[in-house]
């Protein structure tokens, strides 16, 4: 216990103002419109990103324009309705790269902690850094949004799992409409079929999304397991200059992976996936991501969705 709160101790003293500028997957500074550039001098960034536990399904979109004008703003999230153990405790380290046509980002080390504090309770933080590279060939680097979640068990019941997982996400860019400190409140169900696990989420982003993603997983063999997933989210406030633009409210990603487990305590992971609708400049042409997530504390009872 020891070194798990060494571990949480330092990832979120990492979670403070970095004065970068920053775009993607890290869930930074949304893209800008093709062919402009913000101005600097704001600080930065899933679903997902992301931590152990919780996944933020492709990074949250919009455009912020040099005059300060929001353009549309996207999230989503999924996870599944366990929950840690008390003392059980779970790292995560991973990277990922995010590619649209407006721009590219690579988050590495994204690391996550989670960890059961108390009976159908656990917390979680996440923390990536990134590194973006627009069409300009401008590039920034620096700690991206970070996530700390308390997720509640609500049920437990094997035929149908039941979690919440309210959490903050503290970005390093604000903007009069969308502040730096935001709030993320989902809702997660679970059930099986046999050995494959289904699972979703659904809730609301206090900074202008709903969402809605689920997931299907078929163990393969006993250490491999194949993974599916589906997000759509939907912008609920109004923006006359997205409207304007044609760009649209809404967006739908998928993305397909596998889990290896090496043991017990010790589970591989590798995705990738894509915007599937609407296409646009700011949408997801390729997200691939792989990592690792390690017990290093208490039993091992389950080992945590990751990203």
């Amino acid at each position: 216990m020891r070194l798990l709160t060494i571990i949480l101790t330092g990832v979120v003293s990492l979670t403070g103002p970095a004065p970068v500028t920053a775009q993607g997957i890290g869930h930074g500074q949304p893209p800008v419109d093709p062919g402009r550039r913000t101005n600097s001098g704001s600080t930065t960034t899933p679903p997902s990103s992301t931590q152990p536990g919780t996944s933020s399904t492709f990074p949250p979109r919009g455009t912020q324009t040099g005059a300060g004008l929001r353009l549309q703003t996207f999230g989503s999230w999924l996870d599944t309705a366990g929950v840690s153990a008390l003392g059980e405790a779970w790292v995560s380290v991973s990277s990922a790269y995010w590619r649209s046509p407006s721009l590219r980002e690579v988050d590495a080390p994204a690391i996550g902690v989670t960890a059961g504090i108390a009976r159908r309770t656990q917390i979680g933080v996440s923390l990536p850094y990134y590194h973006m590279t627009d069409q300009s060939g401008f590039t920034s680097r620096g700690f991206g949004a970070s996530y700390v979640t308390t997720k509640f068990a609500l049920s437990e019941n094997p035929r149908l799992g039941v979690s919440t997982s309210p959490t903050v996400e503290i970005l390093n860019w604000s903007s009069p409409d969308i502040g730096r400190i935001n709030f993320v409140l989902p809702i997660s169900l679970q059930t099986s079929a046999g050995t494959t696990q289904v699972y979703g989420s659904t809730g609301y982003f206090t900074r202008g999304s709903v969402f809605g993603s689920g997931a299907v997983e078929w163990p393969v063999t006993p250490k491999v397991t194949l993974m599916a997933t589906m997000a759509h989210s939907y912008s609920v406030l109004s923006d006359p200059i997205s409207d304007a633009l044609g760009i649209p409210r809404h967006r739908t990603d998928g993305s397909g992976g596998a889990y290896y487990t090496a043991s017990p305590g010790v589970v591989f992971f590798t995705s990738i996936g894509r915007t599937f609708s609407p296409v646009d400049q700011t949408s997801g042409r390729l997200a691939v991501s792989a990592g690792m997530t390690m017990n290093v504390s208490g039993i091992v009872t389950r080992a945590p969705r990751t990203p």
